[in-house]
């Protein structure tokens, strides 16, 4: 399985990119991949379905500077702090997206594991740590491929969290997004690195998929550049 190493780009490419690569694996035009990335700068991500009304506040998103993305996968909205976290993209061809989160959360709890810590799947997307979430995931399917991204928070702000929020009844259900949510830093009590979490992550893929490194094609370029408009689209990213 292909393996790409990428370092921060903004939010138009990094979702032109991941919606590049089911495309093409959907046509057996690109391998299967693992994609290591962050968005850069610090980006609030909404699941395609959601209202940002509903689930953003958007006074506080101003007041941070913090750009917003529709991504073209479900789940809920999901803080990206450039600093604290390492964003994954595992394209597959499986037709069974519960099966792709599994095998997916594999390599993350043996991430964990480096850390010496309990990871635990817990469906249909999160792997949390003492009940508390530190990896979501959200994917998008074709007839033969799935894409899955998500994240893993080594060191994120969640004080920035607060740029989410809750329609009521899931607030009263669930608690408050920072409630919810940690980060391998918080638990151990020390500050985790980036190299130190990326080699974690590296190793627990590793153990799950036969990684080679690679690199993207031309055509992989080509078509995400095309569909960055998309991402910089007021009405793909406010309008529900």
């Amino acid at each position: 399985m292909r393996l790409i190493r990428e370092g921060g780009n903004p939010a138009d490419r990094q979702m032109a990119l991941d919606e590049t690569m089911l495309i093409l694996l959907d046509k057996d035009i690109i391998p299967e991949t693992v994609r290591l990335w962050n968005f850069s700068p610090t980006t609030l991500s909404i699941g395609r379905f959601l209202a940002v009304k509903d689930w953003v506040n958007e006074d506080l998103l101003a007041k941070y500077s913090i750009p917003l993305v529709r991504r073209f996968t479900g789940g809920g909205p999901a803080l990206h702090d450039e600093n604290g976290e390492i964003t994954w993209t595992v394209a597959l061809k499986v037709d069974d997206m519960m099966k792709a989160y599994r095998v997916i959360a594999e390599g993350l709890i043996l991430a964990i594991r480096e850390f010496g810590l309990k990871g635990e799947f817990t469906p249909i997307n999160d792997v949390v740590i003492e009940g508390k979430k530190v990896v979501g995931m959200a994917g998008a399917m074709k007839k033969n491929a799935v894409i899955v991204h998500g994240t893993f928070m080594f060191d994120t702000n969640v004080d920035l969290m607060e740029v989410i929020k809750s329609p009521p009844v899931k607030e009263k259900e669930r608690g408050k997004p920072k409630t919810r949510i940690t980060t391998i830093s918080a638990i151990l009590g020390e500050k985790v690195s980036r190299e130190k979490a990326l080699g974690a992550l590296l190793k627990g893929f590793s153990e799950v998929f036969n990684l080679e490194d690679g690199g993207l094609t031309e055509l992989e370029y080509e078509v995400s550049n095309q569909l960055r408009w998309k991402y910089n689209n007021p009405k793909w990213n406010y309008v529900r």
